[in-house]
């Protein structure tokens, strides 16, 4: 069983990206790389990718298994990076981690658990985290001439800057490379936002599975894009990641190292 959103917590990843094109008036930034770049992920990124997992789908048990679909032969997991800042490491690696709604709890017992965290376990057994920060992920499975979008989450501070777009984005773009023929995935029937997004990359709904989500017995809609080794359809692809270069600056991400010029 995979998820490509569980518990409809991504609805505000997708709401600005659902908008279309960038604003005709605005100054063009397809020359200006943005502060994220994307790069393939590994191993030492699991604790992190994880991390990001809790925030994103709010403690509902998930279908993957990060650290085994990291090593999975037909599978690629893919990471929005940028550099880490001096006050995201300063109070210790497990505050670095720690989801938003963990870092803000005022209990007694979340600040005694932090105060234990940073001065002894980050001591005694420190995480270790990625040479750079991560602010989200999405994950494929290849089977055959299909990709699957088994899972995509953002960290709820970097959510509003179009990297989940640029991650489908690449998605897409290293299904096309994999020689994958379409691109599928499940979505909750009441994620609107996710759904435009999708239909705006031609994703079309092919199905549902009913009561596929474990937390509410909610349906999903199965998703599938039409050939992207179509002609018709990368001249489509390419015009929407050229607006989104035009929003968010040019992303550095596999096959794509800087714009020609």
């Amino acid at each position: 069983m995979t998820f490509s959103d569980t518990n409809n917590s991504l609805a505000g990843v997708f709401t600005e990206l659902a908008s279309g094109a960038a604003d005709p008036s605005a100054e063009s930034k397809s020359q200006i790389r943005n502060e994220y770049s994307l790069r393939v992920a590994s191993l030492n990124d699991a604790v992190m990718l994880e991390s990001i997992e809790r925030e994103a789908f709010n403690g509902v048990a998930l279908g993957t298994r990060i650290r085994r679909d990291l090593v999975r032969h037909n599978g690629l997991y893919l990471t929005a990076i940028r550099d880490w800042r001096t006050d995201e490491r300063a109070l210790g690696p497990r505050f670095a981690i720690a989801t938003k709604a963990e870092k803000e709890r005022n209990s007694f017992i979340a600040k005694l658990k932090r105060n234990l965290d940073r001065y002894v376990l980050d001591r005694v057994n420190p995480p270790a985290l990625p040479e750079e920060y991560i602010a989200g992920f999405a994950g494929l499975w290849f089977m055959l001439d299909e990709a699957h979008l088994v899972i995509m989450g953002t960290r709820e501070a970097d959510r509003r800057k179009g990297i989940g777009e640029q991650l489908l984005i690449s998605a897409i773009e290293q299904s096309v490379e994999n020689d994958s023929r379409v691109v599928t995935l499940e979505v909750r029937a009441s994620n609107e936002a996710a759904i435009e997004l999708y239909r705006k990359y031609c994703f079309q709904e092919v199905g549902l599975r009913r009561r596929y989500y474990s937390d509410n017995g909610e349906n999903a809609v199965i998703m599938t894009t039409p050939s992207i080794q179509s002609e018709d359809y990368q001249s489509q692809f390419t015009g929407l990641v050229e607006q989104h270069a035009e929003r968010w600056g040019w992303v550095s991400r596999p096959g794509f190292v800087a714009p020609e010029g």
